[in-house]
């Protein structure tokens, strides 16, 4: 099994080699290992590899419209998987969610953060100023 998570404001996958209920022991490509606090696992995939699967993530992310993500979005605070349901399908697979959090996380003058893998709509007004 593999694990994608957030550690210093960076997203990283590995596999995992031991579970407690409060941390994970995940191995990098790298070889490095390290502790993953609960709360900062995001995603439990099986395959593609991890490399893989973050790569796969990160070509669906370019092609995500953000101004229509933004519109599908509600306006309480949601989570990252929520809203690549009303984005792509109900049955949105696991690399469209990991790609929904990659573009929520890298526009956030769009999104904010509420969290980790929780995100909250930012105001239009707000969007506005930021893009002028």
């Amino acid at each position: 099994m593999f694990l994608l998570f957030e550690e210093a404001g960076k997203f990283m996958a590995g596999r995992v080699l031991s579970e407690a209920d409060a941390s994970s022991q995940v191995e990098l490509d790298s070889g490095k290992r390290v502790k993953v606090k609960a709360a900062n696992a995001l995603i439990k995939f099986e395959k593609p590899s991890p490399a893989e699967f973050v790569a796969q993530a990160q070509s669906l992310s370019q092609g995500i419209e953000l101004e229509m993500a933004w519109e599908f979005a509600p306006e309480e605070e949601f989570g990252f998987a929520d809203l690549a349901r009303d984005y792509f399908s109900a049955t949105a697979p696991l690399s469209e969610q990991a790609a929904m959090l990659f573009k929520l996380f890298e526009n956030p003058h769009y999104f904010r953060r509420a969290g980790k893998g929780r995100f909250r709509k930012a105001p239009a007004d707000i969007i506005a100023q930021a893009l002028a």
